[in-house]
């Protein structure tokens, strides 16, 4: 039996999602945010799909509304799609995927030097200031390597300005990973955006208040992943640093995510270890 949802049910989260998303495709933009919630918004949009098909505007996403909007290419999961999905230990970790090292990450995207200003002069409290190459051979680290990569498949998440700042290297994995999330229908699965290039530390490992001179990248395993452009974050709100990452079926969960993010490279933070987890982080990682 398929998921139904109405303002006021017991709704699957998720799914909520997956029909949200799915009325923001079809260009009923009253749906407002891709939130999980059943609300007054998604009532009224899903009246206006009924509408527009000549079905009974009940505002419910009931049998009727289901099979115009399979027709028209929704995704139909049976009610025990989530019963294997619902655990901490979903998705299993990799065993040919792990965080990158720092040299990893530097002999790949290349070593820069950076300096941090004193506290009360950063954006970020952990910010840090790209400088050259470690070589010297680049006069500005940044410019040279961090680029603007639009990503038309998170046009519908909330924060999302139209493009991702990345690293150059990153930026064709990136675009395969997106692909990749929109071919297997998983982008109702993103509804809030939060980060991506941010050169800094990693959260709690900044070296202090006054800031310090010139140091260099290759020589500092505690710079973030942000920092070199190779790291982006998704849906914090309900993936907090450090908490257990939404398990399915709770609104914001990225596990399904996961494995097809693994098989093109990119490691995901839930997977860190216990007290550092970080459901909200995806990084490229093979180098």
């Amino acid at each position: 039996m398929p998921f139904f949802l109405e303002r006021g049910g017991e709704n699957n989260p998720l799914e909520v999602q997956r029909w949200q998303y799915f009325l923001r495709k079809n260009n009923v933009t009253q749906t407002g945010a891709i939130d999980g919630q059943f609300g007054m918004k998604t009532e009224e949009a899903t009246k206006i799909f009924q509408l527009q098909h000549s079905r009974p505007t009940t505002g419910k996403f009931d049998e009727a509304t289901l099979q115009v909007a399979q027709g028209l290419g929704y995704t139909v999961r049976p009610d025990n799609f989530y019963s294997n999905k619902t655990g901490s230990n979903f998705p299993p970790k990799p065993t040919n995927l792990e965080s990158p090292s720092n040299a990893d990450r530097n002999a790949a995207l290349g070593c820069f030097r950076f300096v941090q200003l004193p506290l009360g002069n950063r954006a970020d409290k952990d910010e840090v200031v790209p400088k050259d190459s470690c070589d010297h051979t680049i006069p500005d680290w940044r410019n040279a390597n961090i680029v603007d990569l639009p990503i038309p498949q998170m046009k519908f998440v909330t924060g999302f300005s139209g493009i991702m700042r990345c690293h150059r290297l990153v930026a064709p994995h990136l675009l395969l990973l997106f692909a990749r999330w929109e071919e297997l229908d998983l982008l109702h699965l993103l509804w809030h955006y939060d980060g991506d290039y941010n050169p800094r530390y990693k959260r709690g490992q900044s070296p202090g208040n006054g800031g310090h001179g010139l140091k260099q990248s290759n020589q500092v395993s505690a710079l973030s992943n942000h920092a070199f452009g190779s790291a982006f974050d998704v849906n914090e709100r309900d993936n907090q640093f450090t908490k257990e990452p939404a398990r399915c079926p709770r609104r914001g969960c990225v596990r399904e995510l996961v494995e097809p993010a693994n098989e093109l490279g990119f490691y995901w933070g839930g997977h860190f270890s216990e007290g550092s987890q970080d459901g909200m982080h995806f990084e490229f990682a093979k180098f």
